[in-house]
C-alpha cells in the first residue's frame, strides 16, 4: 500500500511541474477612436500570476469583423489576408508601439488584436477602434 501511495505522490508531482504557468496578458490602447494619420499608442503587458515579467510573442492584426485584413509585417502594418502570414514580435514584460490609420479606415469598425504566446499559452486580446476623420 506505501509504494502505490508514494508512486502516485511522485506522478502527481511530476504533472504539476509540467502544469502551464498561470498567464496574465493585458492590452491597453490610447484610445478607441484614433484619428488619421496620427500615432496611436498601444501597450501589451505579460506577466506570471506572481507579477514577474514573462517572455512572450506577439502577433498584431486588424480585423473588419472576423476577417484579418491587416497584420504586423516588415515592421510596420500592411494588408494581410492571412493573420498566419504576420510577423512575430518578441519582448518581456511589455510592448508599446505606435501605428496609424490611413484615410480608408475612416467610419469602419475595426478590431485591433493582439495574439500573445507565453509560457505555452496562446491569449487573444482585442479592442475595438473605429478611425476618426482628421478634425
Amino acid at each position: 500500500m506505501r509504494l502505490v501511495v508514494i508512486v502516485a505522490a511522485a506522478l502527481a508531482l511530476t504533472a504539476s511541474a509540467f502544469a502551464a504557468t498561470p498567464v496574465k496578458a493585458t492590452l491597453t490602447t490610447s484610445s478607441a477612436k484614433p484619428v488619421v494619420d496620427q500615432p496611436w499608442r498601444y501597450t501589451i503587458t505579460v506577466k506570471s500570476s506572481t507579477g514577474k515579467p514573462l517572455a512572450a510573442k506577439v502577433r498584431l492584426q486588424i480585423l473588419v469583423g472576423t476577417t484579418v485584413v491587416g497584420c504586423w509585417k516588415n515592421g510596420q502594418m500592411a494588408e494581410c489576408l492571412d493573420g498566419s502570414l504576420g510577423s512575430w514580435i518578441r519582448f518581456k514584460g511589455k510592448r508599446t508601439g505606435l501605428l496609424t490609420f490611413p484615410e480608408r479606415s475612416v467610419g469602419v469598425t475595426l478590431t485591433f488584436r493582439a495574439i500573445v504566446v507565453a509560457a505555452n499559452r496562446t491569449i487573444k486580446l482585442r479592442a475595438p477602434v473605429t478611425v476618426q476623420p482628421v478634425p
